[in-house]
């Protein structure tokens, strides 16, 4: 291997150390041919791996035995996760000789990646490393795509994690990578609980809410990073792809997480919390990705929780707007005082009126209003406030005549201290 073909393998290899963390990570170059030699000892400077990689030449020969007994010699002056990154373009002068030192180097918690291209054998590289999937061979002209893939392979890029994370395997990765989503997702879920069960001025989070919230977030959370790991894995040596591959898995995330909200937000329009979802989703990510490349993965994880909770919970609320502001829609206003209101769409889910902690409006029971007082929802068009019929039995309620009452637009009702104002948008 010379002139061109070397000057290729020299230019992937030095972006392989360009794009590696110094601050973390120790590296050394050996180069074997007839012998084998140091040419940069452990180091962080990346200048000296640099110009090591620049004095590298072919000289004949390819005595792997002597580079792997070189190298894992080197690697006991580093206290780091050792890793061995081989390339080689031939056939080592002694095959057995160099797998057994291979398995020699597995054995003893050394990591081992190939990248081989030439006349380099793919079934003996997956000898050597012990796994097809630490193998990588490309043809000259295309061996930066095979050092990117070596590369994930070290590190086991993850959705929401850093490249320093470590190594696992495609199921593990995926199983650990959802179960740090799914937390995530949990807290993001109960958050949006409870910020709408503050507008209503309910129970912060019932029990009922807590299981279904956090339950539900789970899956949700889950599910969106099994998603975006399965993505990310085949595009890791690609940084667009990459990109893509987190957007994607942020993205289900949040619809998932925006879909159930549905669930809790009376008459929320099912899409409309799906599209909702999505674009927290999308800004999820890319709050991740910039608090990644400036505060590490930790903070970044934070933030895109962070942000995808209250992405959901804007969207979610720019809807209700816009769906309250549509022709022939009906809204419920709920006015607490003088000065507070709360808007609340009206569909066929019963907005549940009473001294319930899982009511809608909630009426103080102190002031003798029952746990299931009344209902109103939309019923072929038309506006019904629907009063328990348990009420006939009441004392403070017992004379009530009609049990349900059709209502028009701008009709109020109040009920102690609170009013309920029916619109009605034309």
């Amino acid at each position: 291997m010379s002139g061109q073909k070397l000057r290729e393998v020299q230019t992937a290899a030095s972006e392989f150390v360009s794009r590696q963390n110094l601050k973390r990570h120790d590296l050394a170059v050996v180069e074997f041919s007839s012998r084998a030699s140091v040419v940069a000892d452990f180091t962080r400077n990346e200048t000296e791996l640099q110009q090591a990689i620049a004095r590298l030449s072919a000289r004949g020969g390819t005595n792997l035995s002597e580079g792997f007994n070189l190298a894992t010699s080197v690697l006991q002056n580093s206290d780091r996760t050792p890793n061995i990154l081989l390339f080689t373009d031939g056939v080592p002068n002694n095959p057995p000789m160099a797998a057994s030192i291979a398995q020699q180097i597995r054995a003893s918690g050394i990591n081992l990646v190939a990248v081989g291209t030439g006349d380099a054998q793919i079934n003996y590289l997956t000898a050597l490393t012990g796994d097809p999937d630490l193998v990588f061979y490309a043809n000259f002209g295309d061996l930066d795509r095979a050092f990117r893939g070596a590369e994930k392979a070290i590190y086991g890029q993850q959705l929401v994690e850093s490249d320093e994370s470590g190594n696992y395997g495609f199921f593990f990765g995926v199983f650990r990578i959802g179960v740090w989503t799914g937390f995530l997702a949990i807290g993001t879920s109960l958050a949006l609980i409870v910020g709408q069960n503050y507008t209503l001025r309910r129970r912060l989070l019932s029990f009922q809410e807590g299981s279904w919230g956090g339950g539900g977030g789970l899956v949700a959370g889950f599910v969106g990073g099994a998603v975006g790991q399965v993505v990310f894995l085949p595009s890791g040596y690609l940084p667009v792809l990459s990109v893509v591959a987190r957007l994607t898995g942020w993205t289900v995330l949040g619809t998932l997480v925006g879909g159930g909200m549905s669930l809790f937000v009376p008459n929320l329009p099912r899409k409309n919390a799906l599209i909702a979802g999505s674009v927290g989703g999308v800004f999820g990510s890319l709050s991740f990705l910039i608090f990644e490349a400036v505060t590490g993965v930790i903070l970044a994880r934070l933030a895109g929780a962070t942000i995808l909770g209250f992405c959901i919970g804007l969207a979610i609320a720019l809807s209700e707007q816009f769906y309250s502001s549509l022709s022939g829609s009906v809204v419920l206003l709920v006015h607490w005082n003088n000065q507070e209101c709360t808007m609340v769409a009206l569909g066929e889910k019963p907005i549940e009126i009473g001294s319930s902690r899982n009511a809608h409006v909630y009426l103080s029971k102190d002031a003798g209003f029952p746990a299931e007082f009344a209902k109103i929802f939309l019923e072929n068009g038309k506006i019904i406030l629907e009063f328990d019929s348990a009420l006939s039995q009441h004392p403070k309620f017992g004379k009530m005549k009609r049990f349900r009452q059709e209502l028009n637009d701008g009709d109020r009702r109040q009920f102690g201290d609170i009013i309920l104002e029916v619109q009605e948008r034309l």
